[in-house]
């Protein structure tokens, strides 16, 4: 398994079929009742830029996992891990095939997040007055 770095890297929503949706940050799959191991498994998606200049438009998309073994966990993960939230990611890269089909999927297992920035904070429509407007 290859150890990857990801410096700059931005929290991007899940992909919706439908843009009535809201927009889903993190998927969060509980423990199964019974199981060896009891953690969370919390995944999310995030968007590098190749190479790091503003000219730049190529941009890496990655899926993340990380595995929280308390719900205080989940919800410090759930703190951090915010639409727009710029963070650095350490992990290691992991590879599994297809269970209907030949396909392999690339998936990042994150053992260590730092915040850089927060996130995007969506305030809505604000009520103002036409004629307080500067133009």
């Amino acid at each position: 398994m290859k150890k990857v770095t990801l410096t700059n890297a931005t929290i991007i929503p899940f992909w919706k079929k439908d843009a009535s949706m809201p927009d889903e940050i993190l998927k969060i799959i509980p423990p199964k009742d019974g199981a060896e191991f009891t953690s969370f498994i919390v995944s999310f998606n995030t968007e590098t830029k190749v190479k790091d200049t503003a000219e730049s438009k190529m941009r890496l998309f990655e899926k993340c996992t990380v595995f929280a073994k308390t719900e205080a966990a989940v919800k410090d993960l759930q703190a951090v891990i915010t639409n727009g939230a710029i963070v650095e990611l350490t992990g290691y890269e992991s590879r599994t095939k297809s269970k209907t089909d030949d396909k392999y999927y690339t998936n990042i297992i994150i053992s260590d997040i730092t915040p850089i920035s927060g996130g995007i904070s969506d305030p809505g429509p604000a009520d103002v007055d036409p004629n307080q407007l500067p133009f």
